[in-house]
């Protein structure tokens, strides 16, 4: 599976106000994207949240002024990364800008 990876700044964010965030709106970003069923597991300890899918998996990782996202997208879903670039830059603009 190709990898996709995302680092984000985000200056004045605790890693816990990013964890509440990205926790509580997940479910609605991953919902209106079109990935199909998935498995979702939020882990506050470490403040990540992790989603499994058939065309992708991922990790994002909440950190002191930063949102780090790694993931893995199948060749069906590899040649749509500008759009998840894009909905994530819109989802960013709505919730943090």
């Amino acid at each position: 599976m190709p990898s996709y990876s995302r680092t984000v700044q985000l200056t004045g964010r605790s890693a816990q106000e990013l964890y509440d965030k990205v926790s509580a709106d997940i479910d609605r970003f991953l919902t209106k994207s079109s990935i199909g069923k998935y498995d979702l597991d939020r882990n506050p300890d470490a403040k990540e949240v992790s989603f499994k899918a058939s065309m992708a998996s991922a990790t994002l990782r909440c950190k002191d002024g930063e949102l780090v996202l790694d993931a893995k997208l199948s060749l069906l879903a590899a040649p749509f990364r500008g759009k998840l670039d894009e909905a994530i830059d819109r989802w960013l603009a709505k919730t943090f800008i």
